[in-house]
């Protein structure tokens, strides 16, 4: 019987399919996130994920022998790879954990592939950098944190000017962000080119021999710059893709370059890309299932995500089987004004909706809320799926036409 470390925190949907399938697992938990530390529970350890000689420590403390070691967070990818290493046990290189959570290595290993798969882009840490890149390059140009997730701090720059004020206001936030999101990385800004296209992912699952396999159905998206936001959030992730076959092929292709100039073994890889006419360019790939993707591919496909990603952490290869083609939807609710948050307009109709799956409103009331942009998440979190596609479609349409976030200034 396998037994598995968690690293990081714990998730619900891997902690029942561990179970369901007769796994046994130890959670090696984060002291930052515990509430009470102090508290001895069976199959949880917690350790100080600050300090890397502790954390090793506390997991050398385990004695059950490990299989494999993951995690489903962005924040513990590479605390895991340590572990992994450490305890000598199936999991993703130290290397390709570092390069899959800085986006500045990322690029620079994407920049050797043998094609062209990823935007133009540096480091920048003061005005004269940023103006420099922007004068060998056109507009727009994007501004994003190397190592934050959720679109947090990522802005679109028109012009100059703007360009300037977006740098200054990302530099005033960017410590504090970090601290919040990301205590253990070194605060670090990139300025890419922009990439003209619409949005897409796909998830793949590698093996100790790293040989990427990588899933048929692909989510297209749309960010809140789609929606007439000033944010480049991701508001709707969708199944099944409306890409061509041709351009999915060239998805999938320019995927499996991007995961094999990491050098990922042992673990699921989510691959953000975007398809311009020039093709497929990577946004980044992450080193776990993508967010809400054990949901989508379970209702949308009959796809256990879940249990592919238990699989390739063991080392084995993951075994997937599509039962159906049925449509699923994402939505994150963000306000279109930041301000005070004052509820979920036609919250009654959007709970009545035959497609709806699954809503969780994140905003608490009075709370201010705000754009990723600023450093702020989502206010409320969709999810619709029905086999009746012509009545998904009708739902999906009252959500975009009829349900927002109200706020007060």
């Amino acid at each position: 019987m396998p037994h598995l470390l968690i690293v990081g925190k714990k998730f619900t949907p891997l902690i029942e399919n561990l179970t369901a399938h007769g796994h046994t697992y130890t959670l090696l938990q984060d002291r930052a996130t515990t509430k009470f530390p102090e508290r001895k529970l069976a199959r949880r350890v917690v350790a100080d994920f600050t300090d890397k000689d502790s954390l090793l420590e506390a997991a050398r403390s385990i004695t059950t022998p490990i299989d494999g070691v993951l995690t489903i967070y962005e924040n513990y990818v590479l605390p895991a790879a340590w572990i992994a290493e450490a305890l000598n046990v199936p999991g993703l290189p130290v290397s390709a954990a570092e390069a899959c959570t800085d986006k500045f290595i990322m690029r620079s290993l994407f920049a050797e592939a043998p094609e062209k798969i990823s935007p133009a882009f540096a480091l920048v840490s003061n005005e004269e950098e940023v103006k420099e890149f922007a004068k060998r390059h056109a507009f727009p140009l994007i501004l994003k944190p190397a190592n934050l997730a959720k679109s947090l701090l990522v802005t679109k720059s028109d012009n100059l000017e703007e360009l300037l004020h977006n740098y200054h206001r990302s530099n005033e936030l960017l410590h504090s962000t970090y601290k919040k999101y990301a205590p253990n990385r070194t605060p670090q800004l990139l300025i890419e080119e922009f990439l003209e296209g619409s949005i897409h992912s796909v998830d793949a699952f590698m093996d100790a021999t790293g040989t990427p396999q990588v899933l048929e159905e692909i989510v297209d998206y749309q960010t809140g710059y789609d929606i007439g936001h000033d944010d480049s959030f991701h508001y709707s992730r969708i199944l099944p893709t409306k890409l061509s076959l041709s351009d999915q092929s060239a998805l999938r292709h320019c995927a499996e370059i991007g995961i094999r100039a990491l050098g990922m073994k042992n673990t699921p890889a989510h691959v953000e890309i975007i398809m311009t006419k020039e093709g497929p360019r990577i946004v980044e790939i992450g080193a776990r299932n993508g967010g809400y993707r054990e949901r989508m591919h379970r209702l949308a496909n009959g796809i256990d995500i879940v249990n592919a990603a238990i699989d390739v952490t063991q080392g084995k290869p993951a075994v997937i089987t599509s039962t159906k083609q049925e449509p699923c939807a994402v939505l994150e609710l963000f306000p279109k004004q930041p301000g005070i948050f004052k509820g979920i307009a036609n919250e009654t109709l959007l709970r009545s909706l035959p497609s709806l799956e699954y809503l969780s409103i994140k905003a608490t009331p009075n709370d201010f809320i705000g754009r990723a942009a600023d450093g702020h998440k989502m206010a409320a979190v969709v999810i619709l799926h029905n086999s009746d596609a012509a009545a998904f479609e009708r739902d999906l349409c009252i959500v975009d036409e009829q349900v927002s976030v109200i706020t007060e200034t």
